[in-house]
């Protein structure tokens, strides 16, 4: 087929489909206030304009190409202002409820899903229905919000459809807090949820008398899934034909998208063929005449929409359900339409509904999958020669390709979501997808059988069982080896660029004209990031130190120009919380740090070495520098028994000393002494001074007046610092005036929590900090701190 029978018209829903996804993506990236009121004005005029440049299209070719930019416009400005309107806070009201204290607050709702967490609490989506105020009327306003749970009692009985009476914290979900942590208060709102709870007491769970269509449909099928599967298999078997992960622990979720299977979990077009299956068959002979046709295309709507209920409504369910129901639409009446013409339609359908999807990672990741696989599936069939290409060996090779094809496909946005890439994928959907299918039908013709005979169904599903069984021995195997899977960071935001074309050229290869289009923005786009990557080589680079927000604790990242990278203190631990895992190693592996030259512990209290026990285990260390003074703790003695354990040195520290690293960075320590005669453990942290170029840092742990004074006694002016991390929190035994006069330092950091026990920072230390000139910087306002020097000046750096 030549190119020009192929022209950008042949597809007008994907165009239309991309046109709304441009208004979209200009829209989040426009900061600036565009009225939207002004917006659907201009929408308007451009209608008209449309309307009339139509009418005179026979008379100007280039009146046909001005109305034709008029409709790309419009659908464009369109995209805009309904992501606009869309991202208005729906729940603006519930911001008033978090003023309240949880004794005055009585929430009334009912559970609409339920998951555990790696510490054995419950994650609740909870739709409340109202909300009794102390002494103010009922708050009769829904809204759906995700409450937590800790340590839930075995005998409450919360399942699906249970409904709820709670005393409760509402509060409004976070931004991130450091730099590449995942945006969770946007992935709430892509869920319409606005608000979190912490569940202080549960007054009542009952279950309702009369619940919803859809959650008594879920349930009911969740029940014969318990008594149709082995217990062991039946959050499993959720998972695959229902996408409800709740019975799923997260280490076995992990472990799933280790061994590339994690797709299994999320229902998708392979489910929906098999829900339609029957129907499908069927379908010739709804054709004989109109009234047929529509009962056809009415049972297969019907289908279609209740497994899409069932499921949940989530994005991949409802993109194949569009996706079906489009091609049942063209084979009852003879509409021929093209696969990728259909996937623009259900992308437009969806993002019309919601536009906030587009940001989602279930939309990226099905949508895509979808393209890469009608875009370059024919071309893989054509490697084959003809006499293979439509027998059995075609067949085969169809469906091993299909695994590679994605997982090659959907490479980017793995490793940018996930920093991770599985490379056992093709192998795995190999050996288990065919079982997989098999138990997937097997399991819904035991259902239906559960509904006449529920034992004889529990027995007739034994084989189902077996596979489940098998498939959690092999996830269990394939994801916890190191060689199923490799840890990436992509080089830089061109890359996705640089992949899309590069599918792009391989899906358009018999189109010579449109190939060498596909090789020439390939090739520009290396060319590009091959000269951004030599601009940076060539151009100097900073010293960079970056203050996490770990709490009411400490973590500061050392950069150095050289690419030495430094730990000073790992954060807090408590037995909810791992700074190390939920915050340190997830920023080194999107910064590309794969090792640590030194971590650097100012003193061993549990919220400054908190994180190095998953430092220990998850990534390489030169070496562990530390104060001398020991601590009587269990964490302290297990990260001592595990350094020992893995060969990592570790070093003492006294004033004097100096930590070699880059050349061009020396860092001095200044204290402990032995001279500092203090009982207390703070005042006997590692004090360092990084020096670069004219620039000078002062880190100084929990250093509090005892170690100030000796600091000021023997250094006196050479204390004089451009940044400084303030001492102990910002307590008020910290921060004294002698140590601060000879400090003088224009920038300072405190890192704290929000609301932490002891009430820092404390105002007598603030006061002090301000009288020499000090204006200091929050972490618990601003979140992470990073500041660049090239040698001359600090400046802050935003992110």
């Amino acid at each position: 087929m030549a190119i020009k029978e192929i022209p950008v018209g042949a597809y007008p829903l994907l165009r239309l489909a991309l046109l709304l996804i441009a208004g979209i993506v200009l829209s989040n990236l426009t900061t600036t206030y565009i009225s939207t009121a002004a917006l659907l004005w201009v929408c308007f005029a451009w209608l008209i304009l449309t309307i009339v440049l139509n009418t005179l299209r026979a008379a100007s070719y280039y009146r046909q190409q001005a109305s034709l930019l008029c409709y790309l416009i419009l659908v464009v400005l369109f995209g805009f202002s309904h992501h606009r309107l869309s991202t208005q806070p729906e729940h603006a009201d519930e911001r008033l409820l978090k003023h309240f204290p949880a004794d005055q607050l009585v929430f009334y709702g009912v559970v609409h899903s339920q998951r555990n967490t790696r510490s054995d609490n419950r994650l609740l989506t909870i739709q409340v229905d109202s909300v009794e105020i102390h002494a103010l009327p009922m708050w009769l306003r829904p809204f759906t919000t995700e409450a937590f749970l800790q340590k839930p009692d075995s005998t409450l009985h919360i399942q699906t459809g249970t409904k709820i009476v709670f005393h409760g914290d509402l509060s409004l979900p976070d931004s991130p807090t450091n730099p590449n942590q995942f945006d969770y208060a946007s992935f709430l709102a892509s869920r319409n949820i606005y608000s979190r709870i912490f569940i202080s007491e549960i007054i009542q769970v009952k279950q309702k008398k009369k619940d919803g269509f859809w959650t008594n449909q879920q349930l009911r099928l969740h029940n014969a899934l318990g008594v149709i599967f082995n217990e062991s298999n039946t959050g499993l078997a959720r998972a695959i034909l229902l996408g409800d992960r709740s019975g799923l622990s997260p280490d076995i979720r992990v472990q799933f998208s280790r061994a590339g299977l994690a797709h299994m979990m999320a229902v998708s077009g392979m489910h929906v063929g098999f829900i339609l299956l029957p129907v499908w068959l069927v379908m010739p002979w709804f054709r004989r005449n109109l009234i047929l046709r529509c009962i056809g295309l009415t049972i297969g709507a019907g289908v279609l929409f209740y497994y899409a209920g069932i499921t949940g409504f989530s994005v991949s369910v409802s993109r194949a359900s569009l996706m079906a129901f489009f091609m049942m639409v063209a084979r009852l009446f003879h509409r021929p339409g093209t696969s990728i013409n259909i996937l623009g339609a259900a992308a437009f359908i969806l993002l019309l509904h919601q536009p906030a999807l587009l940001y989602d990672i279930g939309f990226q990741l099905s949508f895509s999958a979808v393209a890469v696989i009608l875009t370059t599936l024919g071309p893989t069939r054509r490697l084959l020669p003809v006499k293979y290409r439509y027998g059995k060996m075609g067949a085969l090779f169809q469906f091993l390709s299909v695994s590679i094809l994605v997982q090659s496909g959907l490479f980017p946005i793995l490793v940018y979501y996930f920093n991770e890439f599985s490379i056992a994928g093709p192998l795995s959907n190999s050996l288990a997808v065919p079982f997989i299918q098999c138990m997937f039908l097997w399991a819904f013709f035991c259902f239906f059988l559960y509904l006449f005979v529920p034992q004889a169904a529990a027995v007739l599903n034994v084989p189902g069982d077996y596979i489940l069984t098998a498939l959690s021995r092999y996830v269990n195997i394939a994801g916890n080896s190191p060689y199923s899977w490799l840890e990436v960071q992509l080089p830089g935001p061109l890359y996705f660029l640089i992949w899309f074309f590069l599918i792009a050229l391989f899906a358009s290869y018999s189109y010579p004209f449109l190939r060498w289009k596909m090789l020439c923005g390939l090739l520009l786009s290396i060319a590009v990031h091959s000269a951004l990557i030599t601009w940076e080589s060539y151009s100097a680079r900073p010293l960079r130190i970056t203050f996490f927000d770990v709490g009411q604790a400490d973590a500061v990242l050392i950069e150095t120009p050289s690419g030495y990278n430094y730990l000073y203190d790992t954060g807090l631990w408590t037995p909810t919380f791992d700074s190390g895992e939920r915050v340190l190693l997830p920023e080194l592996k999107a910064r590309g740090i794969h090792r640590l030259d030194g971590v650097i512990l100012s003193h061993p209290h549990a919220d400054h070495i908190g994180g190095i026990l998953s430092l220990i285990h998850n990534i390489p260390i030169d070496t562990i520098y530390q104060s001398p003074a020991t601590y009587d703790s269990r964490l302290y003695h297990n990260y001592m028994l595990k350094a020992r354990q893995k060969n990592i040195p570790v070093r003492l520290l006294s004033s004097g000393e100096i930590i070699h690293t880059d050349p061009a960075v020396p860092m001095l320590v200044l204290s402990p002494d032995e001279h500092i005669r203090s009982s207390l453990l703070n005042d006997h942290s590692v004090v360092l001074m990084v020096l670069y170029g004219n620039t000078r840092i002062l880190l100084t742990g929990d250093a509090e007046k005892e170690a100030e004074r000796f600091l000021a006694d023997r250094y006196r002016t050479f204390l004089r610092s451009d940044l400084l991390k303030v001492g102990h929190h910002g307590s008020k035994t910290s921060s004294t005036f002698p140590f601060m006069t000879y400090v003088s330092a224009e920038k300072a950091i405190v890192s704290l929590g929000f609301v932490n026990r002891h009430h820092h920072p404390d105002t007598e230390a603030i006061v002090r900090l301000n009288s020499v000139g000090v204006n200091p910087r929050y972490t618990s306002l601003e979140g992470a701190i990073i500041y660049h020097s090239y040698g001359k000046k600090i400046k802050y750096y935003p992110w």
